[in-house]
Order: structure tokens, then sequence, then C-alpha cells
């Protein structure tokens, strides 16, 4: 198994500020979903949740997998060259971030019981993803059980 860098921990700490800012085009869209399906409070917890569970994730993918980091020049309507710095992030980071976005709505749910939801049919009692749903018999068959 590899090891972690020897300054693993300092380098993910200076990591998170930048790694919050590469985060929020996902938390801004898991908001807006939250918002959609639940109103202003699910906005807050899903934004916040996918930009907790993210940020610290990227950071750690910057950390083991940095991106490339360059320049872009280009002429602006002045006809001045301008020079702007450029980011690309690692394979690792893009697949984290994307993954951690994805993770982040579940595991909101699970903190909060799907209480979020207005429109919700399910059992406020239990967890309950929106969209997964059994067939009939499979739902008869876990009443019985239960």
């Amino acid at each position: 198994m590899k090891k972690l860098p020897a300054n693993f921990l300092k380098n993910f700490v200076d990591k998170l500020g930048p790694s919050a800012q590469f985060a929020l085009p996902g938390a801004g869209i898991n908001a807006a979903i939250g918002m959609l399906t639940g109103g202003p409070v699910a906005a807050l917890a899903y934004g916040g949740g996918d930009l907790l569970l993210n940020t610290p994730a990227i950071a750690a993918a910057r950390v083991l997998k940095p991106g490339m980091t360059g320049t872009l020049t280009g002429v602006n309507a002045a006809g001045k060259a301008v020079k702007v710095p450029q980011y690309q992030p690692s394979a690792l980071e893009t697949g984290v971030n994307i993954g951690a976005s994805f993770a982040s709505y579940p595991l909101v749910d699970l903190a909060t019981g799907g209480r979020l939801y207005k429109d919700r049919t399910a059992n406020q009692d239990k967890y309950y993803y929106p969209g997964i749903d059994l067939p009939p018999q499979v739902l008869e068959e876990l009443r019985q059980q239960s």
C-alpha cells in the first residue's frame, strides 16, 4: 500500500480554501435541487451537505494527485494581451468531486431521516430516497415480515 506524503496534513489544510471554491458549483446544483424538492431548508441542507462532504474530499485528492496549473493568454476588448491563471484538476479530483456530490444527497437524507421532502408518501420515521421504489409484491412481502 502506498504511503501518504509526510506533509499530507499541512498540505490538506492549505488546500481546503481553494477546494471549497471548486466545490461550490456542485453545492449550488444540489441546493437548487433541494429548493425544487423541499424548499429553502432543504436547499440549505443539501447545498451545505455537498459543500461539507466535497471540500475535504477535493482537498485530499489535490494532495494525493495534484492537478496542473498554467496560464492562459488572450487578447481583451482593448487589444491588450491578458494572462489569466488556469487550474486543470486531476482525474482523481474530478472523480472525487462528482462522487461526493452524488453521495451527499442520500447522506443528508440519512442524517435528516428524509424529512426534507414536502410531498413524501413513505413512512416519515424511516429512511426514504425519492425515485427508488420497489414493486408492489416486494413491498407487501416486506410489510408482512415486519
